[in-house]
């Protein structure tokens, strides 16, 4: 889910330079002036390095912030510091995580419809797109905190299945295939009466 949220917010950054240094290396093949030449081609060569460092933080932004060493946080600090609209959506994830902790329903509720205002007060397009889908299952959102409950589980199975399904290509016998799936379904650590 943070991926969702984040990606185009950071993306966006990364367009902004990938496109200028583009525009930088078309007009240094259409000038004539070495000079002009030579300080385009330094300005693209920054922007695509400016471009390949935000590329590469973009894990760092994701992280929690219990998991980062001092380096990750120092450079954390730095981003967050010369991209706003980062900041934001980097502190929106934040709260979001913390609302996911929470155990009560009204102050999940309280918690959620601040978070959703926000998010529409952003500016943020990408962050208000993703706020009115949420502001429309809000009281979902809030009964994670009586039920925390989540599909990881019944996910990880229906993958497991398809990989027996790619595996089983070609069987003509269904029985056997779901005889299959019912075997790699048990626990590793079963045992049967037989054999303890």
């Amino acid at each position: 889910m943070g991926v969702m949220l984040w990606e185009p917010c950071a993306w966006r950054k990364h367009k902004k330079h990938k496109q200028e240094a583009e525009t930088l290396k078309e007009y240094t093949k259409e000038t004539n002036n070495p000079e002009l030449q030579k300080m385009a081609r330094e300005k693209s060569h920054e922007e695509r390095k400016l471009y390949t460092e935000l590329k590469k933080s973009r894990w760092i932004l994701l992280k929690k912030d219990d998991h980062l060493n001092e380096r990750q946080k120092t450079h954390l600090l730095d981003i967050l510091s010369e991209h706003r609209d980062l900041a934001i959506c980097y502190a929106m994830k934040q709260e979001m995580t913390r609302l996911f902790t929470l155990t009560d329903y009204e102050e999940a509720l309280a918690g959620w419809t601040k978070w959703i205002q926000a998010g529409l007060e952003s500016g943020i397009p990408a962050l208000v797109k993703f706020a009115r889908q949420k502001q429309k299952r809000i009281k979902g959102l809030a009964a994670h905190a009586l039920y925390p409950i989540n599909t990881g589980k019944f996910e990880g199975f229906n993958n497991k299945i398809k990989v027996l399904k790619r595996i089983g290509y070609g069987y003509r016998n269904m029985d056997y295939f779901f005889t299959l799936i019912r075997f790699h379904s048990l626990p590793k650590n079963y045992s049967s009466p037989k054999f303890p």
